[in-house]
């Protein structure tokens, strides 16, 4: 669990971030499946070419507290 009460943000796959790392490269975040045990951490680095693609890589869609506790009460 994060400082900020979130759960199960390493793991899964490695997350893009907008940051470029070099020219045509992204820096990835949180380990993956794939990933050592000890890699799955938030700051674990990592960066790929922006044309990569693969089965360990991929975004996490997020949404603030007060916003889905208004799409959940609809």
């Amino acid at each position: 669990m994060s400082p900020y009460g979130t759960y199960d943000l390493c793991g899964n796959v490695w997350e893009w971030l907008g940051t470029e790392s070099k020219p045509g490269r992204r820096e990835l975040r949180g380990g993956a499946w794939t990933s050592p045990f000890d890699r799955c951490t938030p700051s674990s680095f990592n960066d790929a070419a922006e044309t990569m693609c693969d089965d360990d890589t991929g975004f996490r869609c997020a949404v603030d507290a007060e916003t889905l506790e208004q799409l959940l009460s609809r």
